[in-house]
């Protein structure tokens, strides 16, 4: 993706929908208009021709999910379109699914998750046979590792985030798929080879949260060998 993605956010908490503008922007892939009021929307859509909506469910009196209902006639939007909101009702969210809605973010989330989520489905518009995976995206069994947004994409489009030292981890044992990798090289990833930090305990948390994360979304596995030290690997291949 060479060219910047356009973002149309609209969020009316002007904090928060502040803050995730400048984080999107300082990601330097993607420039984003914000707005912080449901008027215009329309008028804005053709005046900044976004590639990706992205629209709180309660922006003051109105609702996203309606504002995009009433755009495309209840047809289903030709832009991609996420939802976040704080309301996280099952009910609302099925409404988000229903009109049309890519994702339902449910507030408070990672930038980088909302990130991946754009990127994924500006892969997903582009996607042919002879199209590649992009840099940063590692394809590992049936896992999409993305470096970039520091996310697990699942095959059921899933997005899962990982903590720094979770990223940090899996990124070395990625780089060694299939191959052991010992207990001391991976603290040394995760605290940078700064020994006065490293915690035994910290780093079992950290392996024990990334299988929790593999678990039953994908078919990848953390083994652990005491002699070796531990290796991803594909679960029964």
């Amino acid at each position: 993706m060479d060219e910047k993605i356009k973002v149309l956010l609209v969020d009316d908490d002007i904090i928060l929908g502040s803050e995730i503008a400048d984080q999107l922007t300082n990601l330097g892939k993607y420039t984003v208009e914000y707005m912080n009021n449901a008027y215009g929307i329309p008028e804005a859509i053709e005046r900044e021709q976004p590639d990706v909506l992205v629209f709180d469910v309660e922006i003051g009196n109105a609702n996203g999910i309606d504002i995009v209902s009433q755009l495309y006639g209840g047809e289903i939007p030709k832009l991609p379109t996420i939802f976040i909101s704080s309301n996280h009702s099952v009910e609302m969210k099925e409404k988000g699914l229903f009109a049309g809605g890519m994702n339902y973010l449910d507030k408070p989330f990672a930038t980088r998750t909302l990130a991946a989520y754009i990127d994924r489905f500006m892969r997903e518009q582009k996607k042919d046979s002879a199209t590649p995976l992009d840099d940063h995206i590692k394809q590992l069994g049936n896992l999409q590792f993305d470096i970039c947004n520091r996310a697990l994409i699942c095959e059921n489009r899933k997005i899962k985030d990982l903590r720094p030292m979770e990223f940090s981890i899996l990124k070395e044992l990625a780089s060694n798929f299939n191959q052991f990798v010992s207990r001391t090289d991976l603290m040394a990833t995760a605290w940078g080879g700064e020994k006065e930090y490293y915690n035994d305990q910290s780093f079992n948390n950290y392996v024990r949260r990334l299988r929790k994360l593999l678990e039953g979304d994908t078919n990848l596995g953390i083994e652990m060998s005491r002699q070796f030290g531990y290796r991803l690997v594909v679960e029964g291949g």
